[in-house]
């Protein structure tokens, strides 16, 4: 599976993800890195991975990120029989710096934790 090859580390996180043109529906965005995310829909249906698409990330309010656009290609998909997770790369898009903000505001959370625990 895709995610299980990213060189970056990965954080956990709830947010929302809204890509048109894929779903009417949005995702849930649960692990991102610098070059990618994993979003599941709550739902199955088809993806087209030679397309680029348009995702809307809406960050939990926790992180104190307003929402920003990314474009992202589908990299694997992974089907179950009432949703979909999808692996997606990060491309260069307007929303890249509001993505690495987002990423260190994840990073530091996670080390906060780690101290406290």
């Amino acid at each position: 599976m895709g995610n299980e090859n990213r060189q970056m580390p990965r954080y956990r996180d709830f947010a929302r993800a809204r890509i048109d043109g894929l779903s009417q529906l949005p995702g849930v965005l649960e692990d991102v890195s610098k070059t990618g995310c994993r979003v599941r829909f709550s739902h199955a249906f088809e993806v087209d991975t030679d397309k680029e698409y348009l995702m809307t990330v809406h960050p939990a309010c926790r992180s104190g990120i307003g929402e920003f656009e990314l474009m992202v290609r589908p990299e694997w998909v992974q089907e179950h029989s009432c949703s979909v997770d999808i692996g997606f790369s990060i491309l260069h898009s307007p929303g890249i710096r509001s993505h690495q903000r987002y990423i260190d505001v994840l990073c530091e959370f996670e080390t906060a934790a780690l101290q406290e625990a």
